[in-house]
């Protein structure tokens, strides 16, 4: 593996990984961890700080990332993480922590289109699927050791300055890895096709094309099966499995532990679960997702729909959790798998001029739709909760039985088109 691959790899999964860290403190924030006495508003307000913020750094950073290039965006994205990290590191009023977040959310969340779009036109097109959710379940790694330290932390002063200190460190290692990255050359080859004659076309094509060199003989620029397909579609389809997958996870992980269950101990525990459910189901994932996309993509939303009938099956059973734990570990596992299919297929069915905006555009049907969700079953009661996390599991399995028989099949496909 090239140098420039590995920086890649290495600077995108700790970015992933810092995502996890500043998408977890929101809801343990709301479960008291930080501030121990919040009303029922003030919780709803924390829970929806990252799902508002980061769509908007999704699609406002994806257009520019379009416009001027992954890793320009991919860099900038990091100031205004840091910028959020320090102001929540020396907050002590629920104000300033709300503006750390604001901040460090918006960051993260932009630089994911630009991530994905970069890790996917740089890798080889067999590879391509493992490492996109090998990387991206980073951010699973990062909430799940977030939420482990909150059960130690006491939130005085020593333990901010662990915050601060560990997280520009990690800043630090992304901005001197991210300084010695190449530019995404599918993207530069568009952008001149863009730019210049037919004839100046051909001449720098060639010359962007030599310099890519082979992987183990496996990388060689525009390789794989050819396939073209249609925006409109690609484009109704990942909405719809964003809505299901993204909602049932943040619902389940997030939401039904300081809304359902008491106990502070208790919502930091649910949380936890879950995240090391989906965290271990994403090495499980990679190497299933490197096969037929349409297979494994009916299997993940058809396994997430058994569990979570299973988890209403024992409704009675779940205020134990002997009970609970297991059957959100299996549901979470999961979600994880759905999460996967979501992640190779959003580079893999949009073109590369405007990949990278795509990819924020359609992140907004579910980041839209689970403020919305959060909001409505926040005061519904258990059973009704759960019911509404089995509808829409049902509507991913749908929508995936639809692309089962009459999508776009990516596997081994170039996706420079």
């Amino acid at each position: 593996m090239s140098l420039n691959r590995r920086t890649l790899f290495a600077s995108t999964s700790l970015s992933f990984a810092f995502w996890g860290v500043i998408a977890t403190l929101g809801p343990l924030v709301a479960s008291g961890s930080i501030i121990g006495s919040l009303s029922h508003n003030d919780k709803l307000i924390f829970l929806l700080l990252g799902p508002i913020t980061v769509p908007a750094g999704n699609v406002i950073m994806g257009f520019l990332a379009d416009k001027f290039g992954r890793k320009t965006i991919f860099t900038f994205t990091m100031l205004l993480y840091t910028i959020g990290i320090i102001v929540i590191s020396v907050s002590y009023t629920v104000l300033y922590l709300a503006i750390g977040l604001v901040l460090a959310e918006f960051g993260v969340g932009g630089e994911e289109p630009s991530s994905l779009s970069l890790i996917s036109e740089e890798t080889s097109v067999r590879r391509r699927p493992a490492w996109l959710t090998i990387i991206t379940n980073f951010n699973n790694i990062g909430s799940a050791l977030t939420a482990g330290l909150f059960f130690i932390v006491t939130n005085n002063l020593d333990d901010r300055i662990i915050l601060l200190s560990s997280s520009l460190i990690v800043i630090v290692s992304l901005l001197l890895a991210r300084s010695r990255l190449e530019e995404s050359k599918i993207w530069i080859k568009r952008e001149k096709n863009s730019t210049h004659t037919e004839e100046s076309v051909s001449s720098n094509a060639s010359e962007v094309d030599q310099d890519i060199s082979p992987e183990d003989g496996q990388f060689e620029y525009g390789e794989g099966r050819k396939v073209r397909p249609q925006f409109i579609s690609s484009y109704i389809f990942l909405g719809i499995i964003g809505i299901s997958q993204y909602l049932t996870f943040g619902l389940m992980a997030y939401v039904i532990a300081p809304i359902e269950f008491p106990s502070s101990s208790e919502d930091n525990l649910i949380i936890l679960v879950a995240l090391i459910g989906a965290s271990v189901a994403g090495f499980f994932a990679a190497p299933l997702v490197s096969g037929r996309r349409k297979d494994y993509t009916l299997f993940s939303f058809a396994m997430g729909t058994i569990t979570m009938l299973l988890i209403i099956t024992l409704l009675r059973y779940l205020q134990n959790m002997l009970v609970f734990l297991p059957l959100l570990f299996a549901n979470m596992f999961m979600s994880e798998f759905a999460w996967a299919s979501r992640s190779v297929l959003e580079p893999e069915l949009f073109g590369t001029r405007y990949r990278s905006s795509s990819i924020g555009l359609v992140r907004l049907w579910p980041m839209v739709a689970y403020p919305i969700f959060t909001y409505v079953t926040s005061s519904m009661s258990l059973v009704n909760f759960l019911t509404v996390n089995l509808i829409l599991w049902d509507l991913g399995l749908g929508v995936s039985v639809f692309w089962y028989l009459y999508g776009v099949e990516t596997y081994n496909a170039s996706i420079d088109y």
